[in-house]
């Protein structure tokens, strides 16, 4: 579809109209008509006051902002990683707007629009850059999106169906430089459901999560520190967003994503401080979704070996693997062990990200080896 054109009394009233309207107003997928790329700017710095979030999804706007503005107990975010075959060399790249009071894994600052990139090497070195933008000018095209991080040389590329994404870094004063493109094997989906209007985009209360890319082909040409970093392995696309800080909704969060023989999954098991336990269960094969739902009984994810205790404790020691259970609808269910292989981020005691390996079968079917996965695992309680 070609981008439609406001007629030019048209943009004038539609920015008077944003100009009075309060935020609470604002329903970031309802300000812009569909089919018209728009941009949205998230200044540096918080803004005062309430703020709204969507949870409610359209028939665009997947991987866009979903928050009205970004304020001191809010955040939003756009994840990118990819693991190489032999799970030593790794890279992740979040583009967030958020402060450390609303999600304090990140360091404290009064600038809400930085990103992160994190990285290993096959000879044990594992770091992280952050780099601080003026500004972030997030472009919203049917479900994809395009980012330019003001100041940085930093930006993201996203194409409208969500085939390709690519990251583009040039910033020579913090010594990273060069390219990281994804190209999708997976469809697009929500933590319920395929990428249809109508969906429900909570994984757990006051946090949402589209995930554009659940599974791609990653390709990595970067400089860092002196050091190349070429390699093509298993990538990653997801975004993540709440109107509340993130500790007050999150007691533990088993995530992760990989592929196993034909299949690419996802999961999602998170407890919240009530107790209360919520999932997200996603496997697709050969292109198309075989299951995904957010139903109880739909997927289960347990420590394993190490320190197995369930439910975790930010006081414990890590496990060394998980054991998954996926129901796959008529397909069966599909069982999976995970041994972690490298930590790519240490975040102390309430926070590991890992590279593994995963083995598995559906049903009684034909043991499956070789699996490559990213994982991670939050402990707030």
């Amino acid at each position: 579809m070609a981008s439609q054109k406001w007629p030019r009394s048209s943009a004038f009233l539609l920015s008077m109209l944003l100009l009075v309207l309060p935020a609470s107003s604002l329903i970031p997928t309802a300000i812009f008509p569909r089919g018209a790329p728009q941009i949205k700017t998230i200044p540096s710095q918080a803004v005062t006051g309430d703020i709204i979030a969507n949870f409610q999804s359209a028939n665009d706007n997947l991987d866009g902002p979903q928050l009205s503005a970004v304020n001191s107990t809010s955040f939003d975010w756009w994840y990118f990683d990819v693991v190489s075959p032999d799970l030593l060399t790794s890279l992740t790249v979040v583009f967030f707007t958020t402060l450390n009071s609303s999600f304090p894994f990140v360091p404290p600052s009064s600038n809400v629009d930085v990103i992160g990139v994190f990285y290993s090497f096959p000879n044990g070195t594992c770091d992280s850059i952050f780099i601080y933008a003026l500004e972030a000018n997030i472009t919203i095209d049917d479900n994809g999106s395009s980012g330019q991080y003001v100041g940085t040389g930093t930006s993201w590329s996203g194409s409208p169906d969500l085939s390709r994404y690519e990251i583009n870094v040039n910033s020579p004063e913090h010594g990273i430089s060069g390219t990281f493109t994804l190209e999708t094997l997976a469809p697009a989906h929500y933590p319920c459901g395929p990428a249809t209007a109508g969906q429900d985009m909570t994984v757990a209360p006051h946090i949402g999560w589209s995930n554009a890319m659940p599974d791609a082909v990653g390709t990595v040409n970067l400089s860092i520190l002196g050091t190349e970093m070429e390699f093509e392995g298993v990538a990653y696309h997801d975004k993540n967003w709440s109107d509340q800080p993130f500790q007050q909704n999150v007691a533990s969060w088993y995530w992760g994503h990989g592929r196993l023989g034909a299949y690419s999954i996802v999961w999602f098991d998170t407890l919240g401080l009530d107790g209360t336990e919520y999932v997200s269960a996603y496997a697709s094969k050969d292109g198309e979704i075989v299951f995904s739902s957010c139903e109880a009984s739909s997927l289960t994810v347990r420590p394993s070996g190490g320190d197995d205790q369930y439910p975790p404790s930010v006081s414990g020691g890590d496990p060394t693997g998980f054991t998954i259970w996926m129901d796959l609808g008529d397909a069966g269910a599909l069982d999976v062990n995970v041994t972690m292989g490298t930590v790519i981020l240490d975040g102390g005691p309430s926070y590991k990200r890992w590279t593994a390996s995963m083995q598995g079968q559906v049903r009684c079917g034909q043991l499956m080896t070789g699996g490559m996965a990213v994982l991670e695992q939050f402990k707030m309680a």
